[in-house]
């Protein structure tokens, strides 16, 4: 008896194991058609596809996007100043948000089926700006779940409401399409369709497909055209005709300085043609801890790339507006600085382009020490009533002080009128452009162009917006603040005034920056919003003085090449470096980016491998090199 039983125990649990394993396995076929984003093309119409090669097959599928609806050009978003609600519904969505992701930042509700909407997801579609709600297949290209006109209806009429659909469109034959401002044809659920189309809607790229049946009301043939707006498209080295190859020696470059200690990580973005070829990260924020790697959306302390990335590209707005003269004198503007001064008969074209007169620098924080330590009358260690200008942490100066800045300034010689770089010329453009728009130069910045742009990674006062593991250190600062500087502007000057400065303050990723050097290749044109036009672009870059290769903000090539850039960069190319280790140059003559950002400074400013090894315009050099060989 004892056998049998044992037997019949052993027997039941290999049942159960059984029943258990056939159960799992049935979860994770089904877990695989739901979550797995499918890399292969299921339909007639796109599975020739398989056989091309994958930049191939984005450029091909692209032909089929389709837009059966786009009420008062909804679509591409302009502005991205808006809330965007992603309501999904069906197989795996993660590729269509990440590629939303890429622009903006979004909130996403995932529904198995259209019935397991909830009346807290409606209230929160209900406060957004846009929803897109999205149909994705679950088996092949096929949606089994049935978009209900009952959700339809409960969805917030003040809304703007796009549906995309990946999958068999079959589904749009018994659909009250009324309430959508826009409609877009995806046909599938794969990886590259759901990457596109999140491009499409962003106007990284455009469509102009056309139906190839009768669906509903929707006739043969039906299909409306959207353009691009001037956003830049992520896409491969190929689609421009460079070898991904040619681009390999840029990893080596890159690990060679870290290896070599010039800086313990950096983020490079190659842009052509309105397109980012290039985007990766290198190495860790710091030296001592090699577990916290650079991500693509850290953000770097760009120091006097500041002067392009905001101070100038603010000066260009407000050129365009006719709020910012070049030919007017520092005097015409604000005089009551300036006073009797000859500081009050510079003029502004001149300082710019560092032809001023104005003495390189002036170390501030000096005058503020007593036996090496801060000054307790002009320092205090929180923040309170007249003491809240955030130097670094714990660290907050007199408001009042910046007011004696000013004044060594004016008490400062004014010198030869010939070239010599000045971090001065941008106090007083700070001082001229504020007074101008009435606000701080940050918080304008940010609501009238990084916001709509969508940049969400540009910003002064990081701390303000991101979290600290987010922020690339910079210096142990051990002469003026005795500390690490972890999201508080490295250079001293800026710190004093609070982190938001002409020079210096701003932190960025890599990404955004190439965006910002794009508005200047498009003339001011930038997700379909104009910020200047053609006129004030040239006027801006071009060579303001002879015998000085500077641009009004930008810097220049040397007349025989070279210099800041590489050797290979045109003559029409502009940009500037900053003293953190960074660059950011655009040349119209191919469309071409290049940002390459670090921390060069850390732990110690005087590490100088990044300028000595010239790895920026090695770097650079390799891009140019891949760009010519194009054309042979």
């Amino acid at each position: 008896m004892y056998s049998i039983k044992n037997f019949s125990g052993r027997l039941t649990l290999l049942i159960c194991f059984v029943l258990l394993f056939s159960f799992c396995v049935d979860q994770k076929r089904k877990e695989n058609l739901t979550f797995n984003v499918p890399t292969t093309w299921y339909s007639n119409e796109l599975s020739h596809l398989n056989k091309l090669k994958e930049f191939e097959q984005e450029l091909e599928y692209e032909k089929s996007l389709i837009a059966l609806k786009n009420e008062s050009n909804v679509l591409p978003f302009g502005n991205l100043d808006a809330k965007i609600t992603l309501l999904s519904i069906g197989g795996n969505s993660s590729e269509f948000k990440s590629g939303m992701e890429l622009f903006t930042d979004l909130t996403e509700i995932h529904l198995n089926n259209s019935t397991e909407i909830t009346s807290e997801q409606l209230n929160s579609i209900n406060n957004s700006d846009y929803l897109i709600l999205s149909l994705h297949a679950i088996n092949k290209n096929n949606i089994t779940d049935t978009l209900t006109n009952e959700l339809i209806s409960k969805l917030p009429g003040t809304t703007k409401k796009i549906l995309v659909v990946f999958g068999n469109e079959e589904l749009i034959k018994n659909l009250n399409s009324d309430p959508f401002n826009a409609i877009i044809l995806a046909h599938e659920n794969h990886k590259i369709a759901q990457n596109r189309t999140a491009q499409l809607l962003f106007g990284a790229i455009g469509c102009n497909g056309k139906l190839k049946m009768q669906l509903s009301s929707f006739e043969k043939e039906t299909g409306l055209e959207i353009k691009p707006n001037g956003r830049l498209k992520f896409t491969n080295p190929e689609e421009v005709g460079i070898d991904p190859a040619k681009l390999n020696k840029i990893d080596e470059i890159a690990l060679n300085g870290i290896k070599s200690g010039a800086y313990p990580g950096c983020q490079i973005v190659v842009a052509m043609n309105d397109k980012i070829i290039f985007r990766k990260s290198y190495g860790s924020q710091t030296y001592d801890d090699k577990k916290n790697l650079v991500e693509n959306n850290d953000v770097y302390d760009i120091a006097s790339v500041t002067k392009i990335a905001a101070s100038t590209l603010l000066a260009m707005h407000l050129y365009w507006k006719n709020k910012y003269d070049l030919s007017k004198s520092l005097g015409d503007y604000i005089p009551e600085l300036t006073g009797k001064t000859g500081y009050g008969s510079i003029i502004i074209r001149e300082m710019m382009a560092h032809q001023s007169g104005l003495t390189p620098f002036i170390q501030f924080y000096k005058k503020t020490l007593k036996n090496g330590q801060l000054n307790s009358e002009i320092y205090s260690s929180t923040e309170k009533e007249g003491y809240d200008l955030k130097v670094a942490d714990g660290i907050f100066m007199k408001r009042s002080y910046v007011d004696s800045m000013y004044k060594q300034i004016l008490a400062t010689p004014l010198e030869e009128k010939k070239y010599k770089y000045s971090d001065l010329c941008y106090y007083f453009t700070q001082k001229i452009m504020e007074k101008q728009i009435g606000e701080s130069q940050d918080q304008f910045l940010l609501k009238y162009i990084y916001k709509p742009m969508g940049l969400r990674f540009a910003r002064y006062k990081p701390l303000n917006f991101f979290d600290k593991a987010q922020i690339v250190p910079t210096e142990k600062d051990m002469a003026f603040r005795k500390q690490l500087l972890h999201g508080t502007v490295h250079d001293p000057g800026a710190a004093m005034l609070g982190g938001v400065a002409g020079h210096a303050g701003l932190f960025c990723n890599a990404t955004d920056l190439a965006s910002i050097m794009q508005v200047f290749l498009n003339k001011g044109n930038y997700g379909g919003m104009l910020f200047f036009d053609a006129k004030t672009t040239t006027e801006f870059t071009k060579q303001q003085f002879n015998g000085n290769k500077r641009g009004a903000g930008f810097d220049r090539p040397n007349a025989s090449g070279g210099g800041t850039c590489d050797e290979l960069a045109s003559q029409q190319s502009f940009g500037h470096s900053g003293f953190t280790g960074t660059l950011a140059w655009a040349d119209p003559k191919d469309k071409v980016i290049f940002v390459f950002l670090s921390n060069r400074v850390h732990p110690d400013q005087e590490n100088w491998k990044l300028r000595d090894m010239g790895i920026r315009t090695q770097i650079q050099h390799v891009v140019y090199e891949a760009v010519n060989s194009r054309k042979k």
